[in-house]
């Protein structure tokens, strides 16, 4: 790589400095991509890693859950008469009452058509992109206003920066 001017962060102080602080941020954001690249590779792998090394403990869990529910199951008249667990000395088991609600695409509706509006979720929240469409007068009646800001940016051009590294690099 070729020699070139580093600016003082201390404080930039022409406009070649700035660039040149574009371009460091361009490097900088390069670096930390392919630094989250092989991270997101390796936490890819160790996952694939892990669940395979866990199929077998999965497997058996599984095996020995199905078989104590048969045992259960089977043995229910005199497991269950009197409680709906049955506690061991190594955990427990038994039936829970659960209640699950099956809806099909027409239950919203009916829902509403029925006014049992207390059993639909609704999230309400303003939308700022269709109010941007108001008045200032308009925004005042409903407690909003407009700010208009010119917020800094800085964006470094990766693609000259490329060029500049293949040059660097002959």
């Amino acid at each position: 790589m070729g020699t070139r001017y580093k600016p003082s962060m201390a404080k930039l102080e022409s406009i070649e400095d700035v660039n040149l602080a574009l371009r460091d941020i361009g490097l900088a954001e390069k670096e930390l991509e392919a630094i989250d690249n092989e991270a997101n590779k390796k936490i890819a792998e160790i996952k694939t890693e892990a669940a395979g090394q866990g199929e077998k403990l999965r497997s058996r869990i599984q095996d020995l859950s199905a078989k104590i529910a048969a045992f259960a199951e089977y043995n229910k008249a005199d497991l269950f008469k009197d409680n709906k667990t049955v506690e061991l000395s190594f955990g427990k088991f038994g039936w829970r009452k659960t209640t699950k609600i099956s809806v099909k695409k027409t239950t919203l509706g009916l829902l509403r058509k029925m006014n049992l509006l207390n059993c639909i979720r609704t999230k309400e929240e303003p939308d700022k992109v269709a109010m941007t469409e108001l008045t200032d007068e308009q925004l005042l009646q409903v407690d909003a206003c407009r700010k208009i800001a010119d917020d800094f940016f800085c964006e470094a051009d990766t693609e000259e920066i490329n060029k500049d590294l293949l040059k660097s690099a002959s």
